[in-house]
């Protein structure tokens, strides 16, 4: 028998997931134990910048975690990869203090995939994201609607629409980011994925047949000494 569930109220539920509650308990774990989800979709971009924040001012805000399942010694990031990656940075570069990490342990039950739902959603407000990882999360978001179902969880309505309000955008742009993902051609879409053509310009060539993206990609090219960038939408046009 399906289980009656409301995603929208579920999702709401989880909008405090990603701010310290004093009531918390923080550890220090060090920092070659703690493990990235290979799950993560996100791209991990502005380290040095944000390991030099991060020496100034100190981490201002505990990685999120979880016990790993191999290995409980371990635990995985739920919340946090940009921070690891940069706490890393600043230890290679000799800075002993950044060793020992403060984490907040989740306790995770019930079904996985909701809590990690749940936790996409609570982020979406405190991460600033491309569209090219916008499109990655709702890809994953998506995947994780079908799991839920083949749970047994029973929410109505249109797939898409569940997938808007978990990343909080318009339908429009999830249908604009699904013809980039699925019809730019590949040196594009790795383009677009580093920031170098901007979402109106890849759109306007997703829509384009292949052969004609391969003229205007390899024109872009030799303008710029091998490199696809600056490529704009009304160069496309």
């Amino acid at each position: 028998m399906a289980k009656s569930f409301n995603l929208g109220e579920e999702l709401r539920k989880a909008g405090g997931v990603s701010t310290v509650d004093t009531r918390e308990q923080i550890e220090y774990i060090p920092l070659d134990l703690i493990d990235p989800d290979p799950e993560n979709f996100y791209s991990l971009d502005g380290i040095n910048d944000l390991a030099g924040s991060i020496e100034l001012v100190g981490l201002q805000q505990p990685l999120r975690v979880r016990t790993s399942e191999a290995d409980p010694t371990r635990v995985v990031i739920l919340s946090g990869h940009r921070r690891r990656a940069a706490l890393e940075k600043l230890v290679q570069d000799g800075n002993g203090k950044f060793r020992r990490v403060p984490v907040i342990r989740e306790q995770v039950s019930g079904s996985a995939a909701l809590q990690e739902l749940k936790l996409i959603f609570a982020n979406s407000d405190t991460r600033k994201i491309s569209s090219a990882d916008l499109s990655k999360q709702a890809e994953r978001v998506e995947a994780l609607l079908v799991q839920l179902r083949e749970e047994g969880f029973d929410f109505p309505g249109r797939m898409r629409d569940h997938v808007a309000e978990a990343c909080k955008v318009s339908r429009t742009k999830l249908a604009n980011l699904k013809v980039i993902r699925e019809h730019l051609i590949e040196d594009a879409k790795a383009a677009w994925e580093k920031g170098d053509i901007a979402e109106d310009a890849a759109l306007k060539l997703a829509r384009l047949p292949e052969e004609i993206q391969q003229r205007i990609v390899s024109a872009n090219r030799k303008r710029n000494n091998g490199r696809i960038r600056w490529l704009y939408s009304g160069t496309v046009e």
